[in-house]
């Protein structure tokens, strides 16, 4: 069975909820309205039977119904008393006895047949009890019946048509209330899951193009009121950052796989050419000399090499990990102890090469491998442009390579964390061009910044700096 869009099942949630409302609202009406005007009719019942002389405002009994009178009442035809005469205005009024025969005032007709409870009030004399029924011509009345004295009570009777006929209009004012009511919940559902569902259904329609298209630069318009910070608000703005990323992201692959291929391309071809050479050399019958040929092989064997970093470099610019190759959770990093690590790596590839300390202990949060790679290349960095000792300095929140080799110019060291780029002095230095821009993306991951800095002296300092948090 298909499920219902969001919008609709929130405009009928809507709608439901606000018709449960309103018709509790419509009953509790129409039963406090019922309620009020029966109270209304039970005292103007009481009223009656003051009024006319059948018990006072205490509850006792008057001298108009002594028992010589009130056999005479119900005499037929009725001796009634001055204050009931026949000229008098006569309520619905009758008396019932303990045995449940009635005598009526004036010239009424019997009012109602007395039941078992009002019986038991007039025989007891005591208490009084409220009733609704039909009379025998059909009409709804509300009868009050009170104890006079042992054996004999009063009734008092009201019709109820007029407070049917106002019941009924009230249920039809409330009912067509209502039936508005719920119309207009729907209504306002329908609004508000547009309002709340829209900007996600855009949302749906943005990932369900990527996804058939594999179009990053997707356009998202998902406006809400200034400064709203609600959870749509939120995912929209989650989803446009995720986006922007995804696509940069693959800019900067489709980057990398550009200048991979074309940086690949000079020692690849520079090995087929020495090995092309070397075979047509082999198939002529004139072999190079054994030197010569082994000075072939070196170069080969050196290109190889130069190869192999250049593919270990672009496998952890791609990655962005450290050496291990897997993500690593970010965690407390001592610096000063990641650099003794790096440098001790460093001087088992250059053992006469002499490393001066200066390390500080110094706490970041952040991938140990990654930054320890970073600062292997740095020392790389200025072991192959310096021929004397390298100064590694930990200190105020920078780690860095000192040289002093012969540095860079400010329009060439803006440029030197680029990936692939190398000064035209450098170019048959052997290298990737990919080093320092691996420790500017291991920087940029550890909320710091690469710098690039002229050295008191002569040289280069060249680091991180970690103050630069994002």
């Amino acid at each position: 069975m298909r499920q219902w869009p969001i919008r609709a099942r929130i405009a009928l949630l809507s709608a439901v909820v606000v018709a449960l409302a309103i018709v509790l609202a419509s009953v509790f009406a129409w039963t406090a309205t019922r309620a009020t005007l029966l109270s209304q009719i039970d005292s103007s019942l009481g009223d009656r039977l003051v009024i006319r002389g059948a018990i006072n405002e205490d509850g006792e009994r008057v001298t108009a119904f002594s028992e010589s009178l009130t056999e005479r009442m119900c005499e037929d035809p009725p001796i009634l008393p001055p204050e009931l005469a026949e000229d008098a205005p006569v309520p619905q009024v009758q008396l019932v006895k303990g045995d449940g025969t009635t005598c009526l005032l004036g010239k009424q007709k019997r009012l109602v047949e007395p039941n078992a409870d009002e019986r038991a009030v007039a025989e007891s004399g005591r208490g009084e009890v409220v009733r609704d029924t039909t009379t025998d011509q059909g009409t709804r009345v509300r009868v009050l019946t009170k104890a006079v004295e042992p054996g004999l009570a009063a009734q008092s009777v009201r019709s109820l048509e007029e407070v049917d006929a106002t019941l009924r209009s009230l249920a039809g004012l409330l009912g067509l209330a209502s039936l508005l009511g719920v119309l207009l919940a729907a209504f306002a559902g329908m609004l508000l899951a547009r309002y709340l569902v829209g900007p996600i259904e855009r949302l749906t329609a943005a990932a369900e193009y990527v996804a058939a298209t594999d179009d990053l630069d997707v356009p998202l318009d998902v406006e809400r009121a200034e400064g709203s910070r609600d959870e749509v608000t939120r995912l929209s703005a989650a989803f446009r950052a995720m986006m922007t990323r995804l696509a940069g992201s693959r800019r900067r692959q489709q980057q990398l796989v550009a200048d991979a291929g074309h940086e690949l391309r000079t020692p690849v071809t520079s090995l087929r050419t020495n090995v092309e050479w070397l075979m047509r050399l082999d198939d002529s019958g004139r072999p190079l000399p054994p030197e010569q040929r082994r000075r072939v092989a070196q170069a080969v064997l050196g290109q190889v090499e130069e190869l192999a970093d250049l593919v270990t470099e672009l496998s952890h610019m791609a990655r962005g990990t450290g050496d291990n190759g897997d993500d690593v959770a970010p965690g407390p990093v001592q610096v000063d102890e990641v650099v003794l690590r790096a440098v001790e790596r460093a001087q088992r590839r250059d053992p006469s090469r002499r490393f001066d300390l200066d390390l500080e202990p110094h706490q970041i949060t952040g991938d140990p491998a990654a930054l320890e790679r970073a600062v292997v290349n740095l020392l790389d960095n200025a072991l192959k442009f310096s021929d004397g000792p390298i100064s590694v300095v930990v200190r105020d929140e920078e780690v860095y390579a000192a040289d002093r080799g012969p540095g860079l110019s400010d329009a060439e060291a803006a440029l030197a964390f680029e990936r692939f780029w190398r000064a035209e002095t450098d170019r048959e230095l052997p290298g990737s061009g990919l080093g320092l821009a691996i420790v500017a993306e291991v920087a940029d991951r550890h909320g710091g910044a690469p710098f690039f800095r002229a050295r008191e002296g002569g040289g280069s300092e060249v680091g991180i700096r970690f103050s630069e948090r994002r």
